[in-house]
Formats: C-alpha cells, structure tokens, sequence
C-alpha cells in the first residue's frame, strides 16, 4: 500500500514537470545569465579578490550552492539570502 502511495506521487509530480515544461513554457533560469549578473555585483567582487574565496566560490559554481538558478536569485534579490551567502562563504576560509 505504501509502495503504491509513493508510486502515484512520482507519477503526480512527473506530470506536473511535464505541463510545466511544455504547456506552460516553464523554463528553468539560465544560470550563465545569473553569474554574469553576479559578476557585476561590488560585494561579489570584494570577495573574489582574496585568492582563498574565489576557489570556494568557483567550486560553489561546479558543486555547491550557486550552481541552483534559484538560489543565485535569492542572492541577488535578497539581502538576507546575500549576507548570509557572505557568512557562510567566509566561515570556509576561518
């Protein structure tokens, strides 16, 4: 019976990804596009000129947090997202 719940959600959200998809043209954010923007933030800069930060942040790029569109976003929308991206990426070099 559990197995059969389980198995309807998976078919449920399948099908939600696919009108997502292709009814409604839901595309996902082209996160190239976000790290450009990135790029051009002060506070995104200040951090990438100490050696140490940029490699942490180039791997958040391959692996870590800013490899999620949404999450890029957040940052960049929201200070609350930012400072503790800040914190976070700092606490990696402490």
């Amino acid at each position: 019976m559990l197995l059969f719940l389980l198995l309807c959600l998976l078919t449920a959200g399948f099908f939600i990804e696919i009108f997502q998809k292709h009814i409604l043209k839901i595309k996902e954010p082209d996160i190239r596009s976000l790290w450009e923007e990135l790029d051009k933030q002060d506070w995104y800069n200040i951090l990438i000129s100490d050696s140490e930060l940029a490699e942490w942040i180039e791997l958040d790029k391959k692996n870590g947090l800013l490899k999620d569109p949404y999450y890029v976003r957040k940052v960049l929308d929201k200070p609350g997202h930012r400072e503790g991206y800040i914190q976070y990426i700092k606490s990696k070099i402490d």
